[in-house]
């Protein structure tokens, strides 16, 4: 047998330890004289969890890459409600984007959207095209910039169910469904459409489409003829102009989804027969396809876009409609998805207290147990510790800082009655300093003991909620010279004195989707978030935040947003719903954050529970090789 060194001309390498692995590494050999192994790196496929989208849905369109992709209508599965809205996603979470336009003849509220739509092209260059509004076909097309749509010149054939491809201005759409199969194909050149060599095979492809492969290269595959939704393996590949028969799918599939090109395809998801669902993965290399690595959840009618080695999979259906999401990457890394853990019990259950600091050095004080506590907690990263008390229970209390240099002001005392006090802590002791200007409850509060802020709120004195924001030194305080835009309490504030972060809240019954950002002399209005909060935790900077729980209407809330400085979107849930949080974890990040107590959904009902939240990682894995 021929050695390493004579095939490639190279010895093999020996190290003591693993080197530290990038994608440089990829295909290299090495060996460990530590572990007596021969390794290597080489790249697998799998799929993780995505954060959800914010609308459940099926049969909505995709279009765009995996990073940058637009997710477009759909449906509630029962047929009576066709959604307009659109989501964006940008390799981390949705966020909302510009609703498509009503198009068509005027039809009741629950039908204005498009369900079973064909599409191509990028995030700020996209194209949506025929679909079912209203009961019925359309020949619509609309054209999207990243920000607004245009209504663009008609296909000359009613469909829904298309298969498509291309680019805003070269696509194709081909098959489909009308009151029967249809083979035609039409050409769109960013203006009109022309018509193109018909299908070999009539059928309704739906999202059975290689969704980057351009109009001179499609490729769709599977697919349904109705009636009897005979489930079929057919891919066919165009050139522009005449369809030609490709390699079989190994399971035949309807409501499939797909991306990639004509020479590198993927297919995932889909059912055969129409209410049954599948998780099975297939990759096309321009002659056959094989086996891939399974979904991790069964579902059909999804929206999928992206490549080969790097796709999403948004939404679609199993018994009821799914907001969830999977992305698909072939990498050398090993992709942890972003999610919430539980973490360790608080010593004493409440809500409506103050907490700051990091996932390893966390504090908490105060709150309702249900009766008012002054009691203090640190927290490791793994347990809470009872540490000593503050000279002050109350509840709806502001609070700020690292662990050993916090601070906690106002709220509800005993009597009943609202205080101006404060307590500075040094990670020991708390020591009575210099009460604010106003008594209030409810403030936002963010920042450290020699540089902290409060803001918001609500005083005994005044019928409104405040705009007024105070900044503390550690020895007193001063007002600031800029207001709040929206007067409101129960604010969620992270971030630091010069670059602070507000969100959400309510002044009375009305919550607040708020978000405004202090540059150390004025507040401005930043980015909406996607739904009204109220109580809800915050953790790290102005440019990179996390917002969780909290309550709307109806009730607490257990989803999470990222904010990057200029949009929110969606990230992985909470595991209980909570609001009124005792902790949330202000001097944390986007990616590594915790909260703790809390109001739970019954009345009264306060928690101890701690969960910690942990960004994506990924982490490249050498390979052992073997001889077998």
């Amino acid at each position: 047998m021929a050695t390493y060194e004579e095939i490639y001309g190279k010895r093999v390498k020996e190290f003591d330890s693993d080197p530290t692995l990038d994608s440089s590494y990829e295909g290299q050999v090495w060996y460990n004289t530590g572990d007596g192994v021969l390794k290597s790196v080489v790249s697998f496929a799998s799929w993780t969890s995505a954060p959800n989208m914010s609308q459940a849905r099926r049969s909505s369109g995709g279009f765009g890459v995996q990073t940058a992709a637009v997710i477009v209508g759909g449906d509630n599965g029962a047929g009576t409600f066709f959604y307009r809205n659109v989501e964006e996603y940008n390799g981390t979470g949705f966020s909302a984007g510009t609703n498509i336009p009503e198009m068509g003849a005027p039809a009741p509220g629950n039908y204005l959207g498009l369900t079973d739509i064909g599409q191509a092209g990028t995030e700020t260059a996209g194209v949506i095209f025929g679909g079912e509004s209203y009961t019925r076909s359309g020949n619509h097309t609309a054209e999207y910039d990243g920000s607004s749509w245009t209504v663009t010149g008609n296909m000359n054939n009613l469909r829904r169910g298309t298969g498509c491809g291309g680019t805003q201005t070269a696509a194709f759409a081909c098959g489909g469904y009308d009151g029967s199969n249809r083979a035609y194909t039409e050409n769109y050149n960013g203006s009109s459409w022309t018509n193109s060599g018909a299908m070999n095979t009539a059928m309704m492809v739906a999202n059975g489409r290689a969704n980057l492969a351009p109009q001179t290269a499609g490729l769709v595959f599977g697919g349904s003829v109705v009636p009897g939704n005979t489930t079929r393996t057919t891919t066919e590949e165009y050139d522009g102009s005449n369809w030609a028969t490709g390699g079989a799918l190994n399971n035949a599939t309807l409501n499939a989804s797909g991306g990639g090109t004509q020479s590198a395809g993927l297919k995932f998801g889909g059912g055969p027969p129409e209410n049954s669902t599948i998780t099975s993965t297939e990759n096309y290399d321009g002659s056959s396809w094989t086996t891939g690595t399974n979904m991790g959840t069964l579902r059909r009618q999804s929206a999928g876009v992206g490549s080969q080695t790097a796709a999403l999979a948004a939404g679609g259906r199993t018994t009821t409609n799914l907001a969830t999401a999977e992305e698909y990457n072939v990498s050398i890394n090993t992709i942890t998805a972003a999610a919430w853990s539980s973490g360790g019990t608080l010593n004493t259950a409440r809500s409506q207290g103050t907490g700051a600091g990091t996932m390893t050095a966390g504090w908490v004080v105060g709150g309702q147990e249900p009766s008012l506590s002054n009691k203090t907690e640190e927290y490791d990263g793994s347990s809470w510790t009872n540490v000593n008390t503050m000279g002050m229970s109350s509840r709806l209390l502001a609070g700020a800082g690292p662990q050993t240099a916090a601070f906690a002001t106002g709220g509800f005392v005993p009597g009943p009655s609202v205080t101006a006090a404060l307590y500075n802590y040094d990670g020991t002791n708390w020591t009575s300093g210099a009460a604010q200007p106003v008594g209030t409850y409810g403030q936002g509060s963010l920042g450290t003991q020699t540089a902290g802020l409060a803001f918001g709120g609500s005083a005994p004195t005044t019928s409104n909620y405040l705009t007024t924001s105070y900044e503390y030194d550690g020895e007193g305080w001063t007002a600031s010279p800029g207001s709040m835009n929206q007067g409101r309490h129960y604010i969620a504030g992270s971030g630091t004195q010069t670059a602070g972060l507000a969100a959400g809240g309510d002044k009375g019954p009305a919550k607040s989707d708020n978000t405004e950002e202090y540059n150390g002399s004025t507040w401005s209005n930043g980015a909406t978030l996607p739904a009204v909060r109220r109580g809800a935790g915050l953790s790290g900077p102005q440019t990179s935040a996390l917002l969780f729980g909290g309550s709307a209407d109806p009730g607490n809330r257990v989803e999470t947003f990222v904010y990057d400085g200029t949009a929110w979107a969606t990230n992985p849930s909470l595991a209980t719903s909570r609001k009124l949080i005792e902790g949330g974890s202000k001097d944390g990040t986007s990616t590594s954050a915790w909260m703790a107590g809390g109001q739970l959904e019954s009345p009264g009902a306060v928690s101890a529970l701690t969960e910690e939240f942990s960004g994506q990682i990924e982490t490249a894995t050498a390979k052992t090789l073997t001889t077998s």
